[in-house]
């Protein structure tokens, strides 16, 4: 029997189901919205903490997207880490996104894609660069006609448009670019190919270049899918899952929560999916016996699969953004919109006067790239060692990411109205690791949650050397007007790494000159990271996809181990990271969960 619903906040949620997803994520969306266009018969309920985002114009405008990581924001949860030494004693906050469509709907819209080899590196049948390639193409539609990009690599019939937005900078494009080669990086017509791996180039963006509006799952997938007649997806925002039932060792339904109301729970007759995020999935599956089980005898619940992995493995990119100074107009930024002076009123005013140019339908990020070292010896010794075992034999295997933001990031009212940049070397490939545990039976009972980050000395001295990078590039582009003070390392008095004796006997003597870094530099500059580094939204890890006897939680074919018909589908089941921000890959891990759950429920696809 056909089950027909619109999208309902009030709706009511049914008692049972054939599948139910937890998490109206990013990928949990992709799977519903692919299985229920796949058997219109099957009835599917996805349940949502967050609101519903449909047509928010926080959300579908993409100049505002640093507002839905801001403190304040009911589009997003904030968890705290615990202080640690390697962060200056300081506690890291990791925003995820708690709305429909997750992450997709807050990100910063970049389009990034990982290395094919980064694949092949998790060592799992069926999930190898080769294997994921298809589903990278199956969902996007790349609007970049550079006859330089090689097309094989990607779609051009998928729901989600790729386009350089509204508002690209080529002008700061090329000054980038040219600064880059001046230092020996080279500039290629494709960073995201899945194999370059030492040079930059412009950056497209998750952005409709006909609408200028956010390219999410909701928008491009969800919504379309549940304005048609015919579906068994019903979709409820606002609704907290508890926990996952069992009947012995099967997966049989979730209990949940809604808008504070009574504790209910529904049925699912054939699978549930958990695709709650890396730090939400692993305390669904503790709160309901799924994990290690000293930890869960300790807080009463029952075990029903001791997997001492969930909550472990926990990995994010780090990044710090140093700001400059900018030659840059106004209209060439995105500061009027971060500093609040141009408001979403005005901005949508000036959209409707030009619709194929304005700020509004753009994020300010249009140079990225992948960057190995020229000269290894400049690197401090334990990254030479790491260089030679990890890198050196890998060429498509890049040692850092960088990228331009054409704005300040940070809080405006303690900087002179103006315009700046920003460029943010990030790790790709980070060694420290986190976990995240649950610390009682009750959703809010806080996690205990360490985010690990700069815990290996490694992805410290990864940094110190983008740092370094990112001036040699910065200080040699047209726009450079000098650092914004507020967001670079204070060094030593006397120092001649300072950016004004630097600038001062550079420009007395016409030429940039070789920046002379002292010890006490150095640890200056490790300090100041220490102090800033930060998240890059890219949680993932904590229910990984390796052997069980390994510390995994799932198999090739996403089952837990242990238990039956519970699979995960989010970003928690990544082994080891990717070399990119990680939305494209949320959705191929989301497009090829679909295939495999297809595959497994008998559904033609």
């Amino acid at each position: 029997m056909t089950m027909t619903v619109a999208m309902s906040d009030n709706s009511t949620i049914p008692e049972e189901v054939d599948v139910v997803i937890a998490g109206g994520g990013t990928t949990g969306l992709v799977v519903a919205t692919r299985l229920a266009k796949a058997d219109s018969n099957m009835s599917i309920l996805v349940l949502e903490h967050g609101p519903n985002t449909r047509n928010d114009p926080l959300v579908v405008n993409p100049a505002f997207y640093l507002m839905n990581i801001a403190p304040n924001s009911p589009r997003a949860s904030f968890y705290r880490s615990k202080a640690s030494k390697d962060l200056a004693g300081r506690e890291s906050i990791v925003p995820i996104g708690k709305c429909l469509g997750g992450g997709s709907s807050i990100n910063f819209m970049v389009y990034s894609r990982p290395q094919a080899i980064d694949f092949d590196a998790w060592n799992v049948p069926g999930w190898s660069g080769e294997d994921m390639i298809p589903m990278f193409r199956k969902y996007e539609n790349f609007q970049d006609t550079d006859p330089a990009i090689d097309s094989s690599v990607h779609g051009y019939d998928g729901e989600f448009g790729v386009s350089a937005g509204t508002n690209a900078q080529p002008t700061f494009q090329h000054d980038f670019f040219e600064a880059c080669s001046n230092v020996g990086i080279s500039t290629t017509a494709d960073v995201q190919n899945f194999h370059t791996a030492n040079a930059v180039g412009k950056w497209n963006m998750w952005i409709d270049p006909k609408t200028g509006l956010r390219q999410d799952v909701p928008h491009c997938l969800l919504f379309p899918l549940l304005d048609q007649i015919n579906t068994g997806l019903q979709v409820a925002t606002d609704v907290i899952v508890n926990r996952i039932l069992f009947d012995d060792n099967k997966a049989t339904g979730v209990e949940y929560t809604r808008n504070g109301n009574d504790v209910a729970i529904v049925k699912a007759r054939r699978l549930v999916v958990l695709a709650s995020g890396a730090l939400g999935s692993p305390q669904v599956l503790e709160r309901s016996g799924v994990g290690d089980k000293d930890l869960l005898s300790k807080l009463g619940i029952l075990v029903i699969s001791d997997l001492p992995g969930v909550g472990t493995n926990y990995q994010d990119h780090n990044v710090v953004f140093y700001p400059y100074k900018s030659s840059a107009g106004i209209e060439e930024t995105i500061d009027g919109v971060v500093s609040g002076r141009l408001t979403l009123q005005e901005a949508l005013k000036q959209k409707q006067a030009n619709p194929s140019r304005n700020v509004i339908g753009w994020n300010g990020l249009d140079c990225v790239g992948k960057l190995r070292p020229a000269e290894v010896a400049s690197l401090h010794p334990i990254l030479q060692k790491a260089w030679e075992e990890d890198f050196k034999l890998q060429p498509e295997r890049p040692l850092m990411l960088i990228a331009t933001i054409a704005g300040y990031v940070g809080d405006h009212s303690g900087i002179d109205i103006g315009q700046y940049f920003s460029c943010g070397p990030y790790t790709p490939y980070p060694y420290s690791r986190g976990l995240i545990h649950i610390t009682g039976r009750a959703v809010t009972d806080e996690p205990h949650f360490d985010c690990g980050f700069l815990s290996n000395a490694l992805d410290l001295e990864k940094l110190v050397w983008g740092y370094k990078l990112q001036r040699e590039i910065v200080r040699r582009m047209s726009h450079y007007r000098g650092p914004l003070a507020v967001g670079h390392p204070t060094f030593p008095e006397g120092s001649n790494a300072s950016y004004e004796a630097v600038d001062r006997v550079s420009k007395e003597q016409g030429r940039f000159i070789p920046i002379d870094y002292s010890a006490e530099d150095d640890e200056a500059i490790r300090t100041f990271i220490r102090e800033r580094v930060h998240t890059t939204w890219h949680s993932l890890g904590t229910c990984a996809m390796k052997p069980r006897e390994k510390g995994g939680v799932v198999d090739h074919k996403l089952n837990v181990y242990g238990v039956e018909s519970l699979k995960i589908v989010d970003l928690s089941i990544c082994p080891l990271n990717v070399s990119a921000n990680t939305y494209a890959t949320a959705l191929a891990v989301g497009e090829k969960a679909a295939y495999i759950i297809a595959e497994d429920l008998n559904i033609p696809y």
